[in-house]
């Protein structure tokens, strides 16, 4: 028989629009097999007028692998009115009849808001203010870094790209709890004065569907951005990993239905699983991750021999670099440098972070870091001052300063002085443009003047 599986998006306690929906799918030749959160599997009939109903049975567990005694008697009790028994989900329930003027499955309006209700506290209120929890508990873990080191984050358009999601999921869910309960409040005013429960707007199921593309549409920009840095791989291995989990647990709960073993059965198990198949991808990455060796063909490489015999190798980077320790002082002819430059970008800020350095840490050999920051609204320059002046360790905090010295070319300039004086760490700023430097040897003046003429011309 054919059939096809559809993505459907209704709220869950919207009775009549989801029975308006089933009534028009018959009328097209396709009649509902089996409903899912999401999608939904229909199967080819001839096409007919049937009239659905769809009525909550709130003692009814998500766990339960087979209809309990008590659903089993209301069944009974619908097929004998012409109620065809067709699935569920959840303490939703779905029939349907092909009579005219059938009876309808309830008769008292406000039983009918109670009983919704009830189906709503005990399965889809707990998961949106899940949701919400969430989504509030991932702003904190995001903003976080961001807040505590608003240099190194700012130009990370995944970083706000994620707290952008995190907050339009929070105010999604935050958003339909209210709209639940303002349709409740509602309800029971009709219901009161005689009426019936209240239908709910279209507006309902459009900001639904809105919200799942838009969420698509963030999944793609932020996998763009991490592409962008060299993280699109890792990226779509998660995505590929939390959709297996998810499949293997969907697999998992229908195995036990066919089984039809017990609802708690059933409820430890999918519950162990929810918790021990995402703790086994963490474990196994970061067993990967750890362990892996990375591949050194066509690649030049530095092997260094510790005091014990052991020896590790260092894979040397070649990065082409707008300041190098050659432009300021004397290198030695056999210096073996590995340098690296990372360059990012976000409608707040451009960022470029490159370092120099020697893998044996030679102390002849001099080596330096830097940062350039270039912010795109002149408000950010303070915050980004305080950043990379925050201190090293907060217990020393007390006994660190960044002292103002004089750089030519520049609008202000800071030196880093620690519990022992002055150190070869200095913050420079001119315009919108900051440049933060580390010399791994006592620099002169000119030298120092020289790399911040450098810096500030370099384009980004």
């Amino acid at each position: 028989m054919k059939r096809k599986r559809r993505l459907e998006i209704f709220a869950f306690y919207d009775s009549e629009g989801i029975a308006a929906h089933l009534n028009h799918m018959a009328q097209k030749g396709w009649a509902l097999q089996t409903i899912g959160t999401t999608f939904w599997t229909y199967e080819a009939i001839e096409p007919e007028n049937r009239t659905y109903g769809i009525t909550f049975f709130p003692d009814v567990s998500a766990f339960d692998t087979q209809p309990t005694e008590a659903l089993q008697d209301f069944i009974a009790y619908c097929e004998e009115a012409g109620w065809h028994y067709v699935t569920r989900l959840s303490q939703m329930q779905i029939f349907y009849t092909t009579k005219e003027n059938p009876i309808p499955l309830e008769t008292d309006e406000s039983l009918r808001l109670e009983i919704t209700h009830k189906a709503m506290k005990k399965n889809f209120l707990p998961g949106i203010l899940a949701l919400l929890a969430l989504c509030l508990w991932e702003i904190y873990l995001t903003t976080g870094p961001i807040f505590r080191d608003l240099s190194r984050y700012i130009a990370d358009t995944s970083q706000f790209l994620l707290v952008a999601l995190y907050i339009f999921l929070g105010l999604y869910a935050l958003l339909t709890f209210l709209s639940y309960f303002r349709w409740r409040k509602k309800s029971l005013a009709a219901v009161e004065a005689g009426g019936t429960c209240l239908p709910i707007g279209k507006g309902m199921q459009l900001s639904a569907k809105a919200m799942h593309a838009v969420t698509l549409l963030f999944f793609v920009a932020i996998f763009y951005s991490m592409r962008q840095q060299g993280y699109g791989t890792v990226f779509l291995v998660v995505i590929l990993a939390y959709a297996c989990i998810f499949g293997l647990i969907f697999m998992s709960i229908n195995i036990l239905r066919k089984k039809q073993v017990s609802r708690n059965v059933n409820k430890g198990v999918i519950i162990a699983l929810c918790v021990l198949l995402p703790l086994i991808f963490m474990v196994g990455s970061f067993h990967y991750i750890f362990n892996r060796e990375e591949s050194t063909e066509g690649k030049k490489t530095y092997t260094t021999t510790l005091s014990d015999g052991t020896t590790y190798t260092t894979v040397l980077e070649a990065d082409p670099l707008p300041l190098t320790t050659a432009d300021l002082t004397e290198v030695p002819a056999d210096a073996i440098y590995s340098m690296s430059c990372e360059e990012e970008s976000s409608f707040l800020a451009k960022r470029m972070e490159c370092s120099q350095y020697t893998p044996g840490g030679s102390p002849e050999t001099p080596e330096l870091s830097y940062e350039i920051l270039e912010v795109s609204y002149n408000f950010l320059i303070e915050p980004c001052i305080c950043s990379y002046q925050k201190p090293f360790l907060p217990q020393f905090a007390h006994s660190e300063s960044w002292e103002p010295i004089s750089i030519s070319g520049t609008d202000s300039a800071w030196q880093f002085h620690g519990g022992d004086g002055a150190r070869p760490y200095y913050l420079a700023q001119k315009g919108n443009r900051l440049v933060y430097i580390h010399f791994y040897w006592q620099v002169q003046e000119d030298q120092l003047e020289k790399a911040m003429e450098i810096l500030f011309a370099q384009a980004l």
